[in-house]
């Protein structure tokens, strides 16, 4: 009866768990999308200061909840947890293309319509990145 009782804590604990990790993921995602969307409104209404503040956001927040493997597979249902590394290639590039955003308009000597063309193409690759790791991960 005990063993009965103590699999069923842990088996139960275990669901718990597994439900707290997917609706983290849920909540990460859905910040993600919003600091992608101000990035993307900032680009669209020519707001330098809401594109760099939107950025930052997001590059913050794709290494907190992407740029560790192990964390990412503790989010991940079990049967994809060996995709982890996809999502942190992915937070790799979506960081790199945040730096040329912010390398972009902090050039001086670069006309904004460059700046602009940089950090557009930059704001299509993050895009990108989230795609494909949506596709290639969230098969499940």
């Amino acid at each position: 009866m005990l063993k009965k009782t103590l699999l069923s804590l842990v088996v139960s604990c275990g669901l718990a768990t597994g439900a707290v990790a997917a609706t983290d993921l849920k909540e990460d995602m859905g910040y993600l999308t919003a600091h992608l969307a101000d990035v993307q409104m900032g680009l669209f209404t020519n707001n330098v200061e809401q594109t760099l503040k939107s950025t930052k956001l997001l590059k913050e927040h794709v290494h907190k909840v992407l740029g560790d493997e192990d964390a990412v597979k503790k989010l991940l249902p079990a049967e994809v947890q060996h995709k982890a590394s996809i999502a942190v290639n992915s937070a790799e590039i979506i960081e790199k293309n945040v730096k040329i955003i912010e390398t972009a308009f902090a050039d001086k000597n670069s006309r904004m319509i460059n700046k602009q063309m940089k950090s557009q193409k930059a704001f299509e690759e993050i895009q990108n990145q989230c795609f494909r790791c949506h596709n290639l991960v969230r098969d499940w």
